[in-house]
């Protein structure tokens, strides 16, 4: 029996417009240049990304799903507080999801992975400490080395779903303090890995993002007004 050929899923234009829109806004929320409290008025952004207010409207709705946006009957939308407390439970899950992964990944490495490890670790030592997107790259290609080799798709598909809100506070992680605790956090990591001891291996890498994850909380308390925060 002659196998039918794949279908193709056709992506509309709106679909498209809405993804734009939605990931953009996302971006200038995380990276402050839209900060908590300011207005979002759907007028004046379907004018600067040249849409269909119903596509804006769309995409902040969204944005409202995921606790970046406040949208308030008779107000509009605006830009919501900072909750730390989301904060410290997105990387609560993050940890636990990625600890898990580590601890399946330990017996499942192989000698090439744990040489990517290593080139990527010395590649880390010596890498400008201003050059932050090297260094992010760095840092994801280090962890997905060994997330890709847990053996359970299901959890890689969860890392990658949620791993996402880390990488717009990379900025934050991304100082010459954090790199360097970070740097000796996956030494650490790397040689629990060549040992195959997948307890350990789980414990450091749920230490490590959550230490990451309460380093963002500090700075972000000590540097935006109460105002902007949320508990």
């Amino acid at each position: 029996m002659k196998n039918s050929p794949p279908k193709v899923v056709k992506t509309t234009a709106s679909q498209t417009e809405f993804d734009r829109i939605t990931r953009k806004l996302r971006n200038e929320i995380y990276s402050g240049a839209l900060i908590p409290r300011e207005r979002l008025l759907e007028k004046a952004i379907a004018e600067t990304f040249q849409v269909n207010r119903m596509v804006v409207r769309q995409a902040l709705s969204q944005l409202s799903s995921e606790g970046l946006v406040m949208i308030e009957p008779y107000k509009g939308a605006s830009v919501a507080e900072i909750s730390l407390n989301r904060i410290y439970a997105n990387y609560q899950i993050i940890s636990t999801l990625e600890g898990l992964a580590a601890s399946l990944a330990a017996g499942r490495v192989s000698s090439k992975d744990i040489a990517t490890m290593d080139d990527i670790l010395k590649k880390q030592i010596n890498i400008d400490g201003r050059n932050v997107n090297d260094w992010h790259d760095l840092n994801r290609r280090f962890h997905r080395t060994f997330i890709y080799q847990c053996g359970n798709e299901r959890l890689i598909e969860l890392i990658k779903g949620n791993v996402r809100f880390t990488n717009y506070w990379f900025f934050i992680l991304s100082m010459p303090g954090r790199i360097h605790e970070s740097i000796e956090e996956h030494k650490e990591i790397l040689s629990a890995f060549k040992k195959k001891e997948s307890k350990t291996v789980r414990n450091l890498v749920e230490r490590h993002i959550m230490g990451a994850g309460e380093y963002l909380m500090e700075t972000i308390r000590g540097n935006l007004p109460t105002g902007m925060l949320i508990d």
